[in-house]
């Protein structure tokens, strides 16, 4: 193909795939819509670089081509035309049209469809106030309990019922924590559902037309010729997220990480059958570097107070022309054997990294969410426990796995499972290869953790100043459920002071410099590392003292 001109974009030259077939008589009076088939897409984090193809015999002479029903969100300027053939390129035109429509059916059954799953997330809500109701219910009949028994001192002690009373207490709190977390679970599913259908019914627009895009060729050949033509173009809207599935294998070594992608386009034409790539390129951020300007530095001048004459203020104080006020104009500028897998192939660029789906793949234009598959890795791992005794009473499993692969880890969501059960929703950072990440698998109610306040007693010092202090005393129970050893990673801490007339003083643990099982990070916060093997249990002692002129009120202390 011979170039004579082009106005929308560059033209490079490749053989194109293989697209419909057509014969076009020479010197056509009018423009010949061309049978183009999409062959290749190109999914950007809020855009698509989209590949048309045709293919046809061209006669001698001056031919018009028309590629139509390209989607209304195109980037003219993104177009670009690219081929082969005896034949010059002479005029690349871009113009837009509209087609009117009915979607009245279309919208009433998206709008229905929202209806069931609003009323859905009505009822799951339901679930969840009245689980909450009876939890408040329960604290404050366990309160009654408690109290009453305080009051009378003299009551024998009936560890039966008091045994039965907290099984029941735990067990209830239990389900009602389960029944929470499953309703609120099926309502974020519901929401991301009610949030599709209000995606495609912004597709859908105001129903009395759509806006379609047409490319328009002028193509001159001396002598009959076989065409091959590629016709790409930017459109936005179209994005892709990364998923994770996390199997974790608690005897085990490794780490399974389904590196997944979800898939959305509502462009209005649906890309079946073709070769998807994913890329992590950033378009949106702009390719080029921002400069700094002069950074100037000045003595404050107060301003020069002006006292107008009489004459100046009533020309000041007359009315006047309307005009906008400044404050809209900036409100208006700011709104603006096991079954296998399908995995990519990673394509590393100076910029980005761009992953090649094998297969033909097909993505309707529904705004639905697509899963593919980007990789399957097998990751090296080491697993520990982690608590936060003071926030909470839990241990929780956590995995430090290593990125061994050539694959970047781009931030997402992950569903995670250990052992083959599903454990919890979480979250994996940014990760390039050869870094290593920590991914929380959820509580295990076989490693215990408590923190108990043992004493807390006031004393007055000084002779002439008054100064009291309050000294606390807690003692941090842990202990191994388990049938085999582990490792366990506790966290707690000691005020600190902001104040210079407050003297905190850390008692216990004895610390001078961090060994291997105890160190003292940022934030005067205590880190322990135990090993605990099968059935063993610890004790943490935590206790400090904070000394302050007697009578202040002070603000933070438990």
């Amino acid at each position: 193909m011979r170039l004579r001109r082009s106005i929308y974009a560059p033209i490079a030259f490749f053989l194109a795939a293989a697209g419909a077939s057509a014969q076009v008589p020479a010197k056509s009076a009018e423009p010949l819509k061309v049978a183009s088939a999409i062959s290749a897409v190109t999914v950007f984090s809020d855009r698509a670089l989209v590949r048309r193809t045709a293919e046809l015999r061209v006669q001698a002479g001056e031919t018009t081509l028309v590629f139509t029903d390209l989607p209304a969100a195109i980037d003219p300027a993104s177009l670009q035309v690219s081929g082969s053939g005896l034949f010059t390129l002479r005029d690349v035109r871009v113009t837009t049209r509209q087609l009117s429509r009915d979607v009245s059916a279309e919208r009433k059954a998206l709008e229905d469809e929202r209806r069931a799953y609003e009323a859905s997330i009505a009822i799951e809500s339901d679930r969840v106030r009245e689980a909450e109701a009876e939890r408040t219910f329960v604290d404050n009949m366990a309160k009654r309990v408690t109290s009453a028994a305080s009051e009378d001192e003299k009551a024998p002690l009936d560890t039966a019922a008091w045994a039965r009373m907290l099984d029941f207490y735990r067990g209830r709190y239990q389900a009602l924590n389960l029944a929470v977390r499953e309703a609120k679970a099926s309502i974020t599913t519901l929401q991301a559902e009610v949030d599709r259908v209000n995606r495609e019914l912004r597709t859908l627009g105001g129903g009395s037309g759509l806006s379609v895009v047409e490319a328009e060729l002028s193509l001159e050949a001396q002598a009959p010729t076989t065409a091959r033509l590629v016709l790409s173009y930017l459109v936005s809207g179209p994005s892709w997220m990364p998923d994770y599935v996390v199997r974790a294998d608690s005897a085990g070594g490794k780490l399974s990480l389904h590196y997944r992608a979800t898939v959305r386009q509502g462009t209005g034409e649906d890309w079946s059958g073709v070769a998807l790539s994913l890329s992590t390129a950033r378009p949106q951020v702009g390719g080029s570097a921002p400069e700094l300007e002069p950074w100037y530095i000045d003595v404050y001048k107060p301003p020069v107070s002006y006292r107008a004459s009489a004459k100046e203020s009533k020309a000041m104080a007359a009315p006047a022309p309307a005009a906008v006020a400044q404050d809209e104009l900036f409100e208006a500028a700011a709104e603006a054997p096991a079954m296998g897998y399908a995995g990519s192939v990673a394509s590393v660029g100076a910029t980005a990294v761009t992953f090649t789906v094998p297969g033909a793949t097909i993505v309707a234009s529904d705004n639905r969410e697509r899963t593919v598959t980007v990789a399957m890795l097998e990751l090296p791992v080491s697993y520990s426990y982690a608590a936060v005794p003071k926030l909470s009473p839990h241990a929780y499993f956590r995995a430090e796995a290593t990125n061994d692969s050539d694959y970047p880890l781009l931030a997402g969501r992950s569903h995670v499972y250990v052992d083959g059960g599903y454990v919890a929703d979480s979250a994996i950072g940014a990760v390039p290869p050869g870094g290593s990440f920590s991914a929380d698998l959820g509580v295990d109610e076989a490693v215990s953790v408590e923190r108990k306040l043992v004493k807390k007693f006031d004393e007055t010092t000084g002779v002439v100043s008054k100064k009291q202090k309050t000294t606390w005393q807690y003692a941090i129970s842990v202990k191994n459920g388990k049938k085999a050893a582990i490792r366990l990673v506790v966290t707690d801490q000691l005020p600190i002071s902001a104040n210079e007339q407050i003297v905190v003083k850390g008692l216990e643990p004895a610390w001078s410099k961090d060994t291997a099982t105890l160190a003292k990070v940022e934030g005067e916060r205590f880190v322990w590392t135990l090993e605990l093997g099968a059935g063993q249990e610890a004790r943490l002692p935590l206790s400090f003292s904070v000394e302050y002129p007697k009578g202040t009120p002070i603000v933070g202390l438990e």
